[in-house]
C-alpha cells in the first residue's frame, strides 16, 4: 500500500465516532424521560445514590457503583452533575481551611441539591458478580419521576455480601417499629455455630452501637420514649422481657471458599419480633476471625499475651500415665500471678494462689521462675486417664481489682480444701472481666496425657 494512501486510511479511522459503552448508550430513553419531566433538554443532575437501609451491596460497593453510574451519565454528554453525594465533603474541606458559618453551610448544602431532578439507586439485587438496579429521577418540585431499564453494573467483592452495619440498623428499625413502646432491650451476646469465634463479640459491639444510636435518635429525644440498652455478659442469663439474639455461623461456597452468615432477632417473651433471617456477610473490615473454634483453641487464640512479660510451658507433651506433671512459670516482670486450669467443657477451677499459702501469693519479680505445684510446697500431680486441659495464668501488676481477686479466691484451693469446679457462665464471665482488666497479660500451655 502506497503511504499517501495508508495516511488517509488511517486519517478516515480516526474520523470516525467512538464506538458508544452499551450501558450509556442505555441511559439515552432514560434522559428522555427526565428532560421531558423537567422541561428542558440540558440536565444538572444530583446522583444521591442507594437507600442507606438496603443490604445488597456494603456501603464501599454502593459508593463504587453511584460513581460508576455518574460516569456514565456524564459520558452521554448530556449531563451536569451536582454534588449532593459529595455535600459533606466539601463542608468537612471548607470548614477544615476557610471556616463556615451556619448560613453557609445550609446555603452550600441546598445548592448541592440545585439540580433539576435528584437520581436514586432503587431495588438493587445481586446476581453473580454484578448487582441490577434502576435509577430513578424525581424533579425538584417532585411534581414528575422517570424511571430507566434496569442497569447492570459489575461489584468487586463476590455475591450476596450485606454491610454488617445496615443489616444491624434495617432490624433495629423492624424491632422499633414492632415494639414502639419498648423501653429497654437486652442484648445477649452473638453465638457461633459450632464452636467459638471472635466474629461473636465484634458483631455484639456492632448491635450494641446500632441500639445505642436508635436510643440516642432524635425522634426518640423530642418524644421523651426511654430506650435502655443492656449488654448481657457472656454466659450470663439473659431474660429481659425483650432480648435481642444473635449468631454467626461458617460454611463454604459451591466452589470451596468460607461463607460468612448472621442471623439477629429480637423477641417479646417467646414472641419473635423483628428478625433479619440468614445474611451473608463479609468480615474484612471487622477485624475478626469468623473461623469456629474448640473452646480451648478460641481460648489461647484469644489470649493477650506478651512472651516480654510472662511465659508458660509444660515439661513434657505428651504426658504418659503415671507420669509427674509440672508447669513451667516464667515471669519476666513483676506481676501478680492467678491461674486456673481449664476444661474443654468451659469448666475451670482455680490452680493459684492457694488460700493460706502465702508463698504462693506472693508476687513474682523479674526473672523469677516458678515450677507448679512442686515450687509452691503443693502436692505432686500424676497423670491418669487421657485429657487434654489447658493451664493459663494472668498476670498483673499490683494485682487483680478487689472484687475480682475476691471472686478469684472464694474459688481457689484452700491448704485443706479442693478448689471449686468453676461453671461456664462463671469462666466466660471470669475471662471476659479479667481480660478488661488494664495491663493485665496472659500465658497458656496446654497439658496433654495419652
Amino acid at each position: 500500500m502506497r503511504p499517501a494512501v495508508a495516511l488517509a486510511l488511517v486519517a478516515a479511522l480516526a474520523s470516525l465516532p467512538a464506538r458508544a459503552d452499551p450501558g450509556t448508550a442505555a441511559l439515552a430513553p432514560f434522559l428522555d424521560a427526565v428532560a421531558a419531566c423537567a422541561g428542558r433538554p440540558d440536565l444538572t443532575l444530583a446522583v444521591v445514590g442507594v437507600e442507606p437501609g438496603q443490604t445488597a451491596l456494603a456501603r464501599e460497593q454502593a459508593e463504587e457503583i453511584r460513581l460508576t453510574v455518574e460516569t456514565r451519565l456524564q459520558a452521554t454528554g448530556r449531563v451536569r452533575l451536582a454534588a449532593a453525594a459529595d455535600v459533606v465533603r466539601i463542608k468537612a474541606l471548607r470548614e477544615g481551611t476557610t471556616g463556615l458559618s451556619g448560613a453557609e453551610a445550609e446555603g452550600q448544602i441546598r445548592a448541592a441539591f440545585a439540580g433539576d431532578a435528584s437520581v436514586f439507586l432503587v431495588e438493587p439485587r445481586r446476581a453473580g458478580e454484578t448487582v441490577a438496579f434502576r435509577l430513578q429521577a424525581i424533579t425538584r418540585n417532585a411534581a414528575c419521576k422517570a424511571t430507566s431499564e434496569p442497569v447492570l453494573v459489575p461489584v468487586r467483592i463476590g455475591p450476596g455480601v450485606a454491610d454488617v452495619d445496615a443489616v444491624m440498623e434495617q432490624a433495629v428499625r423492624a424491632f422499633t417499629q414492632a415494639a414502639p413502646q419498648a423501653g429497654a432491650v437486652e442484648i445477649c451476646p452473638f453465638v457461633a455455630e459450632g464452636g467459638h469465634s471472635t466474629c461473636a463479640a465484634v458483631l455484639t459491639d456492632r448491635l450494641v452501637i446500632a441500639l445505642d444510636a436508635e436510643a440516642r435518635s432524635a425522634n426518640r429525644v423530642l418524644k421523651g420514649a426511654r430506650l435502655d440498652v443492656r449488654r448481657k455478659a457472656p454466659g450470663t442469663a439473659c431474660e429481659g422481657p425483650v432480648t435481642a439474639r444473635g449468631r454467626v455461623l461458617q460454611d463454604r461456597d459451591p466452589g470451596g471458599g468460607p461463607s460468612t452468615w448472621m442471623e439477629l432477632e429480637f423477641r417479646r417473651d417467646d414472641a419473635v419480633l423483628a428478625p433479619t433471617g440468614r445474611r451473608r456477610i463479609g468480615t474484612e473490615g471487622l477485624g475478626c476471625d469468623p473461623t469456629p473454634r474448640p473452646f480451648l483453641d478460641h481460648l489461647a487464640a484469644t489470649a493477650r499475651t506478651d512472651g516480654g512479660r510472662l511465659a508458660v510451658s509444660a515439661t513434657a507433651t505428651p504426658y504418659a500415665a503415671g507420669q509427674r506433671l509440672e508447669m513451667r512459670i516464667e515471669s519476666k516482670a513483676g506481676q501478680s500471678l492467678y491461674c486456673w486450669v481449664v476444661a474443654p467443657d468451659e469448666t475451670a477451677y482455680v490452680a493459684l494462689p492457694v488460700r493460706g499459702n502465702a508463698a504462693s501469693a506472693a508476687p513474682l519479680k523479674a526473672g523469677d521462675v516458678r515450677r507448679y505445684p512442686r515450687g509452691y510446697g503443693l502436692d505432686e500431680i500424676v497423670a491418669g486417664e487421657p485429657f487434654e486441659n489447658l493451664f493459663t495464668c494472668f498476670g498483673v501488676a499490683g494485682g487483680l481489682p478487689p472484687d475480682l481477686a475476691a471472686r478469684w479466691l472464694a474459688a481457689a484451693p484452700g491448704t485443706d480444701s479442693d478448689a471449686r469446679l468453676l461453671p461456664p457462665a462463671e469462666v466466660l464471665d471470669l475471662v471476659d472481666r479479667i481480660r478488661a482488666t488494664p495491663g493485665v497479660t496472659e500465658a497458656a500451655a496446654r497439658i496433654v496425657v495419652r
